[in-house]
């Protein structure tokens, strides 16, 4: 009864549903990322790096406070959204960005690596055969990436299901509106409601485990597909 009460409900949807996007997000420009850091050198590039690597080693509570320090009501950026009638903190969206910070240093992590290790052969021979820059990435880089590209988003969503720190600040927990299932868990253990909150603890450990088992088992079988490719 506690796991189908409606706030529980709405609490799994919404971080369903935000960390959905945060892992679309975050695979499409981390691949985006992560091929310009390794086929291109530049200056600033060791930079870029470390500051896309540094959600990993920042507080999730100060990366939610930063977030509302530039995105909140009384933020200069807050404030822009407020002139147009937009309200981003205390949202949906707000998690979404929030997970999107937190977790983006994964997808790159794990992709780029990869690109590094990757023989160009096939990328130059793609090109000495006419075909152009895109083609070369579409039909030659991207498929060799499969198997990073679903670990990345794997690790990216289990991370951002169970994402708390950055969460609480940019959302405000405000039942069955912006609490996510952790805060829910966090709420429900404030309140006494132990049966509830055992509820959704439950629910996001089997998930992990079912995601982190994916990634064990599946880990020859994306290789080997990796590189087949």
């Amino acid at each position: 009864s506690a796991l189908v009460a409606p706030e529980a409900i709405f609490a799994l949807k919404l971080s369903m549903v935000t960390s959905f996007w945060a892992t679309v997000f975050n695979v499409i420009f981390g691949l985006f990322a992560a091929y310009v850091l390794s086929r291109y050198d530049f200056w600033g590039r060791n930079a870029v790096i470390v500051t896309i690597s540094l959600p990993t080693a920042i507080p999730t509570a100060v990366a939610g406070f930063a977030l509302l320090l530039l995105w909140g009501p009384n933020a200069l950026l807050g404030r822009l959204l407020n002139t147009q009638g937009v309200q981003l903190m205390f949202t949906p969206y707000a998690i979404i960005l929030a997970n999107i910070f937190v977790t983006f240093p994964l997808a790159f992590g794990v992709i780029k690596p990869v690109l590094d290790t990757m023989s160009r052969s096939m990328e130059e021979a793609s090109a000495t055969i006419g075909a152009t820059r895109w083609q070369t990435f579409w039909y030659v880089t991207l498929p060799s990436l499969r198997g990073a590209i679903v670990g990345g988003a794997l690790l990216t969503f289990a991370r951002a299901v169970g994402e708390f720190g950055s969460t609480i600040l940019v959302s405000g927990s405000l039942a069955e509106r912006t609490q996510t299932a952790p805060l829910y868990i966090f709420a429900k253990f404030n309140e006494g409601q132990i049966e509830a909150a055992n509820a959704i603890a439950i629910v996001l450990a089997l998930l992990s485990f079912v995601i982190f088992s994916v990634l064990f088992f599946a880990r020859d079988w994306l290789e080997f597909d990796s590189q087949d490719a």
